[in-house]
């Protein structure tokens, strides 16, 4: 399987930044790491093996990445309103620095993006504000609900990226067209400690008419990561 490093001091950050890429051509895929992981998540716990036939036959490119959760969102040491501004940043980065690097090196203009729990709800929420830079996420067990990280503060920024605030009344036609055209789907597994929130961003998708996949996936064991390799091998291709 074909794997690389690129590294470049990221302005949006501030500091250097690493991307690791599997595969050499196909329809890419961002890969966001779980609750405050980084971009090796995926290889080492065995999602990157899950989708090696995809890798290996040039289906998919893997893009993985690095979180910033514990300088944002899991950071105690910080104010609130400082720890959403370190989220903006990061969008920044994914937004300004990432998706052009992968339009780069791949010819699809498809892009997908993926992750679970903080990974999801990075995924999910980069769609919903910028649809046309993303055409499909795979959400497993997204955590699209920022308030508990926010210590009661609020602000624009906390509302406009908190999912199950800003889209109830997301009103711009030309946005929610874009959001309608994309291939949403959101996956639980049984004793999934995000389920609730997962049901209630599927109620605001439907009120708003927007089209998604709603996966309860029956499978349960021991290793959540094999589980979860099983839910990308369904829903990539």
């Amino acid at each position: 399987m074909q794997k690389k490093e690129h590294h470049w001091q990221s302005p949006s950050l501030g500091r250097k930044t690493s991307v690791t890429v599997y595969g050499f051509e196909g329809t890419p895929l961002l890969a966001f790491p779980g609750d405050a992981g980084n971009r090796n998540d995926w290889e080492e716990h065995g999602l990157i093996e899950a989708l090696s036939y995809q890798i290996d036959n040039g289906h998919n490119m893997i893009f993985c990445v690095d979180s910033v959760d514990q300088e944002s969102f899991f950071n105690s040491d910080i104010d609130p309103a400082s720890r959403i501004r370190r989220y903006r940043k990061y969008e920044k980065y994914i937004i300004d620095e990432v998706l052009p690097f992968i339009r780069k090196q791949s010819d699809d203009l498809f892009v997908m993006a993926s992750g679970i729990h903080m990974g999801g709800y990075h995924a999910l929420n980069l769609l919903f504000k910028y649809p046309s830079q993303i055409q499909k996420v795979i959400s497993i067990g997204g955590r699209v609900q920022i308030r508990p990280f926010m210590d009661d503060y609020f602000d624009d920024n906390v509302y406009y990226n908190n999912p199950l605030e800003y889209l109830p009344n997301l009103e711009e036609q030309s946005l929610l067209d874009d959001i309608k055209n994309a291939d949403i789907r959101l996956v639980i597994t049984p004793d999934d400690p995000y389920s609730d929130i997962n049901y209630m961003l599927s109620d605001i998708l439907r009120s708003k008419a927007i089209d998604h996949v709603f996966d309860y996936w029956i499978e349960t064991g021991e290793d959540l990561w094999e589980i979860w390799g099983d839910i990308l091998r369904r829903h990539v291709p």
